[in-house]
């Protein structure tokens, strides 16, 4: 009996102490999914099952950690009343914490008030609900409100740590109110990007050193921040070129995330506005379009972000549509070329405008950047509709198509672009059948082997000698994944039979011996003793071997 109990311990029996301590570690160790779905699981069904309560708390704080904060706060309406406290004061923090997140502050109010004041918080508890309900003020821009409590905050838990010293300087200087933001100016590190932001701003700094301490934190690695620093301090200092530089660089940087859109646009804002100053400096006049251009590409070299504004503004705003276009491309190659590949592609991308009115030249640009970027859905937008560029066969140019319509979730579209290549009847060069075959095996990986069967059988006929093999073996891989194994071992032994030499390399020894275990398994097991035993004739892997010995026994 007792063996039994551990057993049922260790598999994590619904309710166990040790499958809800397994899940806490697993969530302690970040493998928040993981430990989510273990919740789901094994919690008990019944509300007043033994420690329910307990499950329920830890799947709150994980929705939450998950940003499922909408689940999370269905399900904090619903707490039974009757609760153990421990459980529910952890059940009412993440209640906060998901409401602060989904821009509900009385909501996260009256959670945390819940706590505070009904439930007898420990220490600790204490502190995260009042330190949310400033969080809750600052997201509903109540500042004055806010930065009272955070006064109060500090009297009580002083000295603060230094991340909160910098939540509060980072909500005050996003509510405008510096003044009030440099009660914490001591406790913020002296190199970081947010104290250059706080000393700016309140005029204790002079802007071109803040400048020069920026870039000098810029070249020993330091993060976007400081070009965020330097974009507000280019703002001040009236520095058009400056500006856009370190708005360019925010815009190409990996993590610019929910902000990419607002960016953008802010960019092209910056530079319409530079460009007006730029051509006054160069007295160019307004409509004169070869002017601004011819200026445009003098400037590059010197001053490419002058430049880029140039091009920028006319590429919009020109009233000739051949100028706009050989603006849109110059912009694009211009940032490409300047390694701001990633702002180029948002700055056109993120605003959703149609890819119809933008240079095709640029169009293949940008849709090479989207393809390098992982970027599938960007990347048709800007081919669909392109005939193949100058130096792509047509036949490669529609598997990149096909190959990126895939990868954005448009399968069906992939698959009306493949057999519109495949009814042409052309023979495949070598890179078009490449990316074929690579194509077909992204499919066959998600699970479709009828789809890549039907993309390989087309293309067949088409490929050269080289690929054409290998397009056969990966057509078995599809017939064996769609238990379809006579076909399959077709597929496999003519790919080992299409190798012109008579000594047999690695594709023939594992397409034969491919072909023999389809075989077995489609029940023509004298055929598949035949290939077992050519493969022990012929390989030298011992894996192979191994392999052929074990199913020959079995036949």
């Amino acid at each position: 009996m007792r063996l039994a109990v551990v057993l049922l311990l260790a598999l994590g029996i619904p309710g166990s102490a040790l499958a809800l301590e397994t899940a806490r570690s697993l969530a302690a160790s970040d493998a928040l999914h993981l430990a989510l779905a273990r919740v789901e699981l094994l919690q008990p069904r019944d509300l007043g099952a033994p420690r329910w309560a307990e499950w329920e708390a830890l799947r709150l704080t994980l929705l939450v950690g998950l940003k499922r904060n909408g689940e999370a706060l269905k399900r904090a309406a619903a707490l039974p009343a009757g609760m153990p406290q421990p459980a529910l004061r952890q059940s009412l923090l993440a209640a906060a914490r998901a409401a602060v997140a989904e821009g509900q502050g009385a909501t996260a109010r009256g959670y945390a008030s819940r706590l505070l004041w009904q439930l007898e918080p420990a220490p600790d508890e204490a502190r995260a609900a009042r330190f949310l309900v400033i969080e809750s003020y600052a997201a509903e821009r109540q500042g004055e409100t806010a930065f009272r409590a955070m006064l109060r905050f500090e009297q009580d838990y002083r000295p603060l740590e230094r991340s909160v010293a910098e939540r509060f300087v980072e909500r005050l200087l996003d509510l405008g109110m510096e003044k009030e933001a440099v009660n914490w100016l001591a406790g913020l590190d002296d190199a970081s990007a947010l104290k250059l932001q706080l000393r700016l701003r309140t005029g204790l700094a002079d802007a071109n050193a803040v400048v020069a301490q920026a870039r000098a934190q810029l070249a020993k690695g330091g993060g976007p921040e400081y070009w965020q620093v330097l974009a507000a301090a280019a703002a001040k200092l009236g520095n058009g070129a400056l500006r856009v530089e370190a708005l360019e660089r925010l815009l190409n940087h990996d993590g610019a995330g929910g902000a990419r859109a607002a960016l953008a646009t802010e960019l092209w804002q910056v530079y319409r506005s530079e460009a007006q100053a730029f051509a006054n400096e160069g007295r160019l006049l307004a409509g004169d379009d070869t002017a601004w251009l011819d200026y445009a590409a003098r400037r590059l070299g010197a001053n490419p972000q002058q430049s880029r504004a140039l091009y920028a503004h006319l590429s919009r705003d020109s009233a000739a549509r051949d100028t706009r276009q050989i603006a849109q491309l110059q912009l694009v190659f211009s940032l490409y070329q300047s390694g701001l590949d990633l702002a180029a592609l948002r700055l056109f991308g993120e605003g959703g405008a149609d890819p119809a009115g933008v240079d095709p030249q640029a169009r293949y640009l940008l849709g090479n950047i989207a393809e390098t970027r992982n970027a599938p859905l960007l990347a048709v937008r800007y081919w669909q509709g392109l005939a193949a560029p100058p130096d792509v066969s047509t036949e490669e140019w529609e598997v990149r198509l096909a190959t990126m319509q895939w990868r954005s979730g448009a399968a069906d579209a992939a698959a009306r672009t493949m057999r519109a290549l495949a009814k042409r009847a052309k023979p495949l060069p070598d890179p078009a059948a490449g990316r074929a075959l690579a194509l077909a095996r992204d499919v066959l990986a998600a699970a479709k082997p009828d789809l890549a069967q039907e993309m390989l059988a087309a293309l067949l006929p088409l490929a050269g000698h080289s690929y054409a093999r290998e397009m056969l073996y990966a057509l078995g891989g599809t017939a064996e994944a769609a238990a379809q194994f006579a076909r399959a071992a077709d597929y496999f032994l003519r790919s080992a039979l299409a190798l012109d030499s008579q000594l047999p390399d690695t594709l023939a020894l594992q397409a034969r011996l491919a072909a023999a275990v389809n075989l077995a398994r489609a029940g023509y097991r004298e055929d598949a003793r035949a290939q077992f035993q050519w493969v022990l004739k012929n390989s030298k892997d011992a894996a192979q071997i191994e392999t052929a010995r074990r199913e020959l026994s079995r036949l």
